[in-house]
């Protein structure tokens, strides 16, 4: 959760235990200056609009409204019921699949002190919807907490990477832009201060991560955004290929449905088979994807990618021979 919410969370629990908190407990409670407290309790009254009255008596600070919380009572039924939704999806998949579990869980009990009372069942709501992912690849929760903060704190990072590609792992100093999940998996986007350019890190490959007290310059999106979207699948880059495929008439109806990337075109022959064209960054992903069709697609262009997928097939015809 993000350090400011925390204390106002922190605080309205204070004042409804009639503790009274002021700017010095706030500060002594979570190691920031008086000036920052103040600001925060300014923030509950100016901004979120709290009913906060000062008690000189009690040197504190009470509700006029005694029946206000600090809740997101602003919220519609039906973004509660979405919220909600959310945490039922991911939770169905397990804890190794979203380090964000725990999380909405927490932000769900401090939404909601009884579901009942927004009319949603919460046992009945567990039983409407569910999600399964296959093929995911856990992410260690500590590592994406502490990722999660240096992105929102734009503080450096310090971790062990250890790459399927190698026999032993790289110490890498990152600044750390933005975090992508991706088909299951997580990923890091930074600059790395070692390779002194733009890496992609696979979240589940990182170990000993470590916050730096140095803090780095987020960097303008455009600089950098071509590097997360823009082609087709995870790997991305500035210069692009155009892909070319062709699904035979029995394949069209299912491939038509379905969203390979922004940018893709559809194009249905008279003969009821479906051309497909796609910008593609990088021919690894694509020749899976490919394969996945077996022998209800062919590649049309470029003659780079139609080769390398003719190469694989060899491959494979030998092996089953």
């Amino acid at each position: 959760m993000l350090p400011r919410i925390e204390r106002f969370f922190w605080f309205d629990n204070q004042v409804r235990q009639k503790s009274y908190p002021n700017a010095t407990s706030l500060a002594a409670k979570f190691y920031i200056s008086s000036r920052t407290a103040k600001r925060d309790i300014q923030a509950l009254i100016n901004t979120i609009g709290a009913p906060l009255e000062y008690n000189a008596s009690r040197r504190g600070y009470r509700y006029s409204n005694d029946s206000y919380s600090l809740s997101w009572t602003r919220f519609s039924h039906q973004e509660l019921m979405a919220i909600l939704i959310l945490r039922q999806l991911i939770a169905s998949t397990g804890t190794s699949m979203s380090p964000l579990t725990n999380e909405l869980n927490a932000l769900c009990e401090k939404m909601f002190n009884n579901l009942e009372q927004c009319g949603i069942d919460q046992h009945h709501l567990s039983n409407c919807f569910s999600a399964n992912w296959s093929a995911f690849i856990p992410v260690d929760e500590n590592v994406f907490q502490k990722l999660g903060e240096a992105v929102l704190t734009q503080h450096k990072v310090y971790f062990s990477y250890h790459a399927p590609t190698h026999t032993s792992a790289t110490t890498r100093t990152v600044h750390p832009h933005h975090l992508q999940h991706y088909n299951g998996s997580w990923y890091l986007l930074g600059w790395c201060q070692e390779r002194e350019d733009w890496r992609t890190f696979q979240i589940s490959r990182i170990h000993d991560l470590h916050i730096c007290a140095e803090t780095f310059s987020y960097q303008d999106p455009k600089t950098w955004k071509h590097k997360i979207e823009g082609a087709c699948g995870i790997f991305q880059g500035e210069h692009r290929h155009k892909v070319v495929l062709l699904f035979s008439a029995a394949r069209a109806p299912y491939v038509q449905e379905q969203h390979w990337c922004d940018g893709q075109q559809h194009h249905q022959r008279a003969d009821g088979r479906l051309q497909l064209t796609i910008p593609v960054a990088d021919y690894r992903e694509i020749i899976m994807k490919i394969l996945q069709h077996g022998s209800e697609v062919e590649v049309l262009e470029p003659l780079e990618l139609r080769q390398k997928v003719i190469t694989e097939i060899d491959k494979m015809t030998k092996k089953y021979k």
